[in-house]
């Protein structure tokens, strides 16, 4: 995985000789496994790939590792035998990994299990070794990272490289297009993690080779008065511009997400908003960064108000240029077209929308 996407060390504190419930463990067994092997455990920091610690293969093959607390967050760890090759693996808080692997074809003829986010890394390195064609590789890649709702499985699939080259590359058009889908998985779900802000950062690097972003769109601030622009497709198709819809209106600017919990709750409140409001000028335009299209469409097509789809293609830039570090989040444009509200917490909606009326 090259440097400008891998990112941000892990704050683990780990100990072979510690087990306690609330740690993460990995197990294994190691066939034709020469004497006394050990495996190293390895992270990545920035593209740097350095020694946690050490495993000790026992004479019947069998290797285990427990931590002593939860990984904080997750990250995709691996296992190296000395001049063999190293396995591949994804700790999410209290996994239990278990990894069985032949000394003779360590990192390519291994298996895989115990968690969801294992069967993911799996089904990435299957699709890899099974497509020969470049382009239908990285298609059937890209299409995992469009659906993968984790992170990390798809920051896994955009690190793949085969014969030492990376299969993504965010200055190219494609590559770049992959980028912004891992981008845009972070951005909406986890916002916080360091991996995202890198991945975004070479996405907006590689816009900028492409010639489609100006030098310092990546650091824009929102207008003290005034806004940028949001053109998206409803689920009916039809192009909708937040510029255009706020000729003499007040609107709320709403960055969601139809599959959280608190979604239903929200759009209710919204909805009995736009009741009250809306004959008196109220509009809303409610941006979604679902990564199923067709629940989105399903929900969007039956409400009021304009509710438009962040699409992968589209990329993170909008959650930039609105300074959005978590959903859902709200912004009120009062009837002059200015940028007067910052909303993060929902129950406080209400009563900025009703000073305006």
């Amino acid at each position: 995985m090259k440097p400008y996407y891998i990112y941000g060390a892990l704050a683990v504190m780990a100990a072979t000789s510690c087990s306690h419930d609330s740690g993460w463990s990995i197990r294994g067994k190691l066939d034709n496994a020469p004497e006394n092997a050990t495996l190293a455990l390895e992270a990545n920091n920035a593209g740097h790939w350095y020694a946690l610690d050490s495993i000790k293969v026992d004479k019947n093959g069998n290797f285990s590792y427990t931590a002593p607390a939860p990984l904080q967050g997750q990250d995709i760890l691996r296992i190296t035998l000395p001049g063999k090759g190293s396995i591949y693996f994804p700790i999410d808080s209290i996994d239990k990994v278990d990894i069985t692997a032949d000394a003779g074809t360590f990192g390519t003829g291994h298996t895989l299990s115990g968690s969801a986010l294992t069967s993911g890394v799996v089904r990435v390195d299957s699709i890899v070794a099974s497509t020969d064609d470049p382009i239908a590789l990285r298609r059937e890649l890209i299409n995992i990272m469009t659906a993968d709702t984790t992170g990390l499985i798809s920051y896994y699939a955009l690190g793949k490289s085969v014969d030492g080259k990376p299969l993504f590359d965010p200055a190219e058009s494609l590559g770049n297009r992959a980028y912004g889908a891992v981008a845009q998985v972070y951005a909406s779900r986890r916002p916080l993690d360091p991996k995202g802000t890198a991945v975004q950062k070479a996405y907006f690097e590689g816009r900028r080779k492409l010639g489609k972003v100006n030098v310092n769109q990546q650091v824009i601030e929102l207008p003290e008065t005034g806004f940028i622009d949001i053109v998206r497709y409803d689920a009916r198709g039809k192009q909708q511009s937040l510029k255009e819809l706020s000729q003499g209106k007040v609107v709320i600017v709403n960055f969601a997400q139809y599959d959280l919990q608190a979604s239903p709750a929200i759009n209710a409140m919204l909805n009995a908003l736009y009741s009250k409001y809306h004959d008196k000028g109220l509009e809303i335009y409610q941006l979604a960064f679902d990564n199923d299209e067709v629940s989105w469409r399903e929900a969007a097509r039956n409400l009021p108000w304009t509710a438009v789809w962040n699409a992968p293609s589209d990329g993170p830039e909008v959650l930039a240029h609105y300074n959005v570090g978590s959903l859902p989040l709200f912004y009120i444009i009062d009837r002059n077209g200015d940028l007067i509200e910052r909303i993060e917490t929902p129950a406080d909606l209400p009563g900025k929308v009703a000073k305006q009326f």
